[in-house]
């Protein structure tokens, strides 16, 4: 039993190494990227809480970005996640529900 313990450790040691590397680049290779997924797919987000106006003045930087750091899937993306912040702000300020589908 020690010795399949011993072995065990021995092999998680020798893994750790190539998981944080692994972890690290993909890391390095968003910050690399420039963009912003939590936005596009709420991804990486951490402990981020924006307001409201925050999230929506970023999705509108992030757009504004264009081509050169999103491909045109994820500007589709971002833009609806900007009207879909838009319709929260115009109901938080008129208490009408937002645009879409009538409900019974």
């Amino acid at each position: 039993m020690k010795r399949l313990l011993l072995i065990l450790a021995g092999v998680a040691v020798t893994v750790l190494p190539y998981t944080v590397t692994t972890y690290a680049d993909e890391m390095t290779k968003d910050m690399k990227t420039g963009k912003d997924e939590c936005l596009i797919v709420a991804k990486n987000c951490g402990n981020d809480v924006d307001s409201v106006f925050e999230r929506i003045n970023r999705i509108k930087g992030e757009i504004a970005r264009g081509t050169d750091v999103y491909t045109g899937d994820e500007l589709k993306a971002l833009d609806r996640e900007l009207k879909n912040n838009e319709n929260l702000l115009n109901y938080l300020k008129t208490d009408s529900p937002p645009a879409g589908p009538e409900r019974l």
